[in-house]
C-alpha cells in the first residue's frame, strides 16, 4: 500500500498492489494488479484498476492493460492505458477508451478526464449510443469531439470542420 499526499498535507491518492518492484536507477515501482482510489477532499472521488503500473519518481503514474475508472455514479470509464501527471488534475486515457452508464455508451481512441472540472473530452473519431429504459437504442450519433459532463451526465458534441453526423430510431 502507498498513500500519496499534496504539499498541503491532503490525501491525493491511495495504490494498493499485490506485487510491486522498486527500480533504482530510475526511481520507479513496477505494480501488477493495481487499484487507485484518487481522493478529493478525503473522499474517495475515483476507484481506478488496472492489469499493471509503473510509479515514476512518485509524479507520473502509467496504468496500463484493462483500466477502469468507476466514479461510483453508475459511470464506468475503460480504456487500455491512463497517463497520470500527479501534480495535475487531468488523466490522458488512450486505447479503445469508453464511457458506459445506465443510458449511454460513448467510445473513442483517446480522452482527457479533468477530475476537477468533472468533464471529459473525448477525441476524434467519437462514437455515442443512448439506450432507453427497455435497453433499445434510440440515437446514433458520431462527432470529431465531445464532452462529458460527469456531474450533470451531459454530452456536448463539436465538430469543427466536419458536421455532426446523428441518426435517430422512432
Amino acid at each position: 500500500n502507498l498513500n500519496h499526499y499534496s504539499k498541503n498535507g491532503s490525501k491525493l491518492y491511495m495504490l494498493e498492489t499485490p506485487y510491486s518492484v522498486f527500480n533504482q536507477a530510475d526511481q520507479s515501482y513496477l505494480l501488477n494488479k493495481t487499484n487507485v482510489k484518487v481522493f478529493e477532499n478525503e473522499d474517495i472521488k475515483y476507484n481506478v484498476n488496472s492489469n499493471s503500473a509503473k510509479l515514476l519518481n512518485n509524479k507520473f503514474l502509467e496504468l496500463t492493460g484493462n483500466v477502469e475508472i468507476n466514479d461510483f455514479n453508475n459511470t464506468i470509464i475503460k480504456s487500455n492505458s491512463l497517463l497520470w501527471n500527479i501534480d495535475k488534475s487531468e488523466f490522458i486515457l488512450e486505447g479503445n477508451v469508453s464511457l458506459v452508464n445506465n443510458n449511454i455508451n460513448l467510445s473513442s481512441s483517446r480522452a482527457l478526464l479533468d477530475k476537477k472540472g468533472d468533464i471529459i473530452l473525448f477525441y476524434n473519431p467519437v462514437k455515442y449510443n443512448y439506450k432507453d429504459e427497455d435497453n433499445i437504442r434510440k440515437y446514433n450519433i458520431s462527432s470529431k469531439n465531445a464532452y462529458y459532463n460527469i456531474s450533470t451526465k451531459s454530452i456536448i458534441f463539436k465538430s469543427t470542420n466536419d458536421k455532426v453526423k446523428s441518426k435517430i430510431i422512432f
